[in-house]
This record gives C-alpha cells, structure tokens and sequence, in this order.
C-alpha cells in the first residue's frame, strides 16, 4: 500500500462530519497563525503585529468604531485590543476621536498612513488566495463562498449542546 492509498483510505473510514471538523480545525490553526501572519505582513512590507493586522483589517473593511466593537470584531480582549490600538497610534496607523453622539465613547479609525498599510496587508492576502483558488472555476469559488457564509451564518445561530453525560464514578 502506497502513501496516497493510505491517505484515500483513512479519509474514506471518516465520516463526513469528522472530515469538516478536521478540515475547519486546520483552517482555524492556518488563519490564527503567527508564522503566516509574519509572512503577509513581511510580503506588504509592513510592521505590524499579528493582532494589529487584524485591526486594520477590520477598520479598512467596517470604517471607523469603538474599541469595543472592534476588539469584538478581531475577535479579542478590550485590555489587549487597548494595547494593540496604542502601539498602532504611536506608528501613526491610528486615530482616535470622541464620538458625537456620547463624548465617553472613543472611536478609532484608519489615518491615510493606516489605509495604506491596511490596503497593502489585504493586497497580499487577496494575491495570496487568489493564487490559492488558480485552479478553481468561477463557479467552484461562488459555492465556497456561499457555503462558508451559510456555515458561520448557522454556526453562530445554533446554540452549543450540553457535553456527553460523563459515567458515573462509584464511590466505594
């Protein structure tokens, strides 16, 4: 038996549950990663932190926000989403202003340095999965776009079910 008809059996004996767990848990491991993370932002050319990437990212996607929505957003703590903001204030990625509607509220948004930096990080993301995606048709790619939508879509939705009953432990 060779490497590959090794690998076609054991993906074979899943079930398919257990091959999107598996392929969810890689996809979760690949994104959160550090290494990966250094290496977009070296292809940008840029010096952020892993976690001041993904501000920008979400403030060049959903404009200007509170912190607390934008650590929600990442996702990540307010104590270290606040670290994470000053270090981008200090490099003048950053700026924050009080809201108009409830002066206690900051709002953070992109300086046109941060929207570079920002546009850059995702110019080499999107190169990065576009080379990824070179062999797939049009169609294949709308399919996993809509497929993974619907998936977070009902992965938020449906609550968590209570774990498996553990047995019962007999005290003697």
């Amino acid at each position: 038996m060779n490497e590959s008809t090794a690998i076609v059996d054991r993906v074979t004996d899943q079930q398919p549950i257990d091959e999107l767990m598996g392929s969810l848990q890689r996809l979760g491991r690949l994104l959160a990663s550090r290494r990966v993370a250094s290496r977009i932002a070296t292809a940008a050319g840029v010096d952020v932190t892993q976690q001041g990437a993904a501000l920008l990212r979400v403030l060049l996607r959903e404009g200007q926000q509170p912190i607390a929505i934008l650590a929600a957003s990442v996702p990540m703590d307010l104590g270290a989403a606040s670290r994470q903001v000053r270090l981008l204030e200090d490099a003048g990625l950053v700026r924050r202003t009080r809201s108009p509607n409830d002066g206690r509220v900051a709002l953070l948004a992109l300086t046109a340095d941060g929207r570079r930096v920002a546009e850059r990080i995702r110019s080499v993301g999107v190169r990065h999965l576009e080379e990824a995606l070179r062999g797939w048709s049009d169609v294949e790619e709308r399919t996993l776009a809509h497929l993974m939508e619907r998936l977070v879509d009902d992965l938020v939705a449906t609550p968590i079910p209570p774990g498996a009953k553990r047995p019962r432990v007999r005290q003697t």
